[in-house]
């Protein structure tokens, strides 16, 4: 026991735990350097060019191709188009900026229980905020979307649990994963789903929550920031995701 002892305090002794070996807690905001805010108030970024996307989406229509191969399938159904994706983000500590995706195929595995899988893929470069600048700012400085690698996020559902009823609508907690800018994580949602004649509808029924910490953007926050005049940009972001299926 001494020498477990007298092992492990050499062990702290030599390889001490400091600060900058911790990993960092993930910020609530990121603050851009006032050196680079407009003292204007008044002041109001321009038009911003649209990158070349057009190897990306050519990568989306592929991927897009292949998940629905799976619809030969009778168990499957796919999404009607008729649905939307949404987020809500923070600027300036108060400012909601909402957008949405138009472009997105989700295909969902239906067994006697319900809703046995989901997959979603999504065009991020079809994402829309109502002001076509801060779109290609985004876009291109944010997700740099007009790279094929970047250009697509995607989600899996393999793992459900009934969580009763509301509204005559089925809950289930769903889990799986979700790659967003080339990194893949771990993801959670409640899902509220109904079926009405040969329609499904599936929605969240709590908003899933991501970190922008947690993808990998690195510096490209600070340069959207710089961009769009931002004081600062929240970390959570929040999806409402609301699909038919058939």
């Amino acid at each position: 026991m001494n020498r477990i002892r007298i092992a492990t305090l050499l062990l702290a002794l030599c390889f001490p735990v400091t600060a900058s070996r911790l990993p960092a807690a993930a910020p609530a905001h990121y603050d851009n350097d006032p050196k680079y805010i407009n003292p204007d108030p008044n002041y109001t970024p321009g038009d911003y060019p649209m990158a070349d996307t057009n190897q990306a989406r050519a990568l989306y229509a592929e991927q897009k191709r292949e998940l629905a191969k799976r619809l030969d399938d009778e168990a499957y159904i796919a999404t009607l188009g008729t649905g939307e994706i949404t987020y809500t983000a923070i600027k300036n500590e108060t400012a909601t900026v909402l957008g949405y995706f138009r472009n997105y195929f989700g295909i969902a595995r239906m067994g006697e229980k319900g809703v046995e899988a989901v997959d979603l893929l999504i065009d991020v470069n079809s994402m829309d905020t109502a002001i076509p600048g801060r779109n290609n700012r985004i876009l291109a400085l944010f997700f740099e979307s007009m790279k094929p690698q970047f250009g697509t996020a995607a989600v899996h559902l393999g793992h459900f649990e009934s969580a009763g009823k509301r509204e005559g609508r089925h809950l289930v907690r769903a889990s799986g994963e979700i790659r967003l800018n080339g990194v893949t994580r771990p993801i959670s949602a409640t899902l509220a789903y109904k079926r009405t004649g040969k329609t499904w509808s599936v929605q969240t029924a709590t908003p899933i929550v991501l970190e922008i910490s947690d993808f990998g953007f690195g510096n490209r926050i600070y340069e959207l920031m710089k961009a769009c005049n931002h004081k600062s940009i929240g970390n959570r972001v929040e999806v409402k995701v609301d699909l038919r299926l058939r």
